[in-house]
């Protein structure tokens, strides 16, 4: 069968040094090749040995030009098996639901294809670490939380676009900073880590609405003095963050659980 002999040379090309561009592969190839990493992929495709043309696959949305732009794949929990190869999604996919599954292995940002703009993998079981610097320009959402990433992340690199990143609940660690987030950014969900180091919100977008930092480590004194009109719900629950916070009128802020911490609640 031909998908086996494509599947056979990405095996033997795995270092990379042979990888063909997406481009020069057909869609229905590049589809099979990513859903066959999946547990019975034969729901998706009808069947394996002779699968139904792609735009007639379970969780497949295609354009008028017969183009993959979405796939989804959710809420198989403990069925949900199988790896998330992003170097077989086509050239034309924008959109990606895999969430509520149990998704294992690592994933490589750098290999989604450059229209994307929303993947969305929370809760899975997916491991490695996240090198949020190669993510596509077009990306607009990353919803990557209740998995068990580790090591550092950066933000300081994200698509300008980006409106919405999730990695809460996974190991993550070190420092963070929200100096030079993008300008469309408007929710920021990083709780449940091992995260820490200080807060500098002095610099946040115009476009921000929401951050939850609860269960971390962060310390030190934080300024809530400037931050951006939009802004309308912070979560600094469970940290070490120590000194005087005057909280803004109309900010909802959640900060129990810091010990060495004096909150001020400016009325109008």
């Amino acid at each position: 069968m031909q998908i086996q002999m494509f599947a056979a040379f990405f095996i033997a090309c795995d270092d990379g040094i042979g990888r063909v561009d997406r481009s020069t592969l057909p869609l229905q190839t590049l589809m099979e090749l990513f859903i066959f990493g999946l547990k019975e992929p034969e729901k998706i495709c009808g069947s394996r040995e002779d699968p139904d043309d792609v735009c007639e696959w379970k969780g497949v949305r295609c354009n008028a030009d017969g183009e993959v732009e979405v796939f989804e794949w959710n809420d198989k929990d403990e069925d949900g098996t199988g790896t998330v190869a992003f170097e077989f999604l086509p050239y034309t996919i924008k959109t990606v639901w895999m969430f509520m599954n149990a998704l294992s292995g690592t994933i490589q940002l750098a290999d989604l294809p450059g229209k994307m703009e929303g993947v969305y993998l929370s809760v899975n079981q997916l491991t490695g670490s996240l090198d949020l610097d190669t993510l596509p320009t077009a990306v607009r959402a990353l919803g990557l939380s209740n998995n068990k990433f580790t090591g550092e992340v950066s933000l300081e690199n994200l698509p300008k676009c980006l409106e919405y990143l999730s990695l809460s609940e996974n190991q993550l660690s070190g420092t963070i900073c929200l100096t030079s987030l993008p300008p469309a950014l408007e929710d920021l969900v990083l709780d449940n880590n091992n995260f820490q180091g200080s807060l500098d919100f002095t610099r946040l977008p115009k476009s921000i609405c929401q951050i939850t930092l609860h269960e971390n480590r962060f310390s030190g004194t934080v300024d809530l003095g400037n931050l951006p009109e939009s802004m309308t719900f912070v979560n600094f629950r469970n940290n070490a963050l120590n000194g005087t916070v005057r909280v803004p009128h109309g900010l909802r802020a959640i900060l129990e659980g810091n010990d060495d911490l004096t909150v001020e609640r400016i009325e109008e």
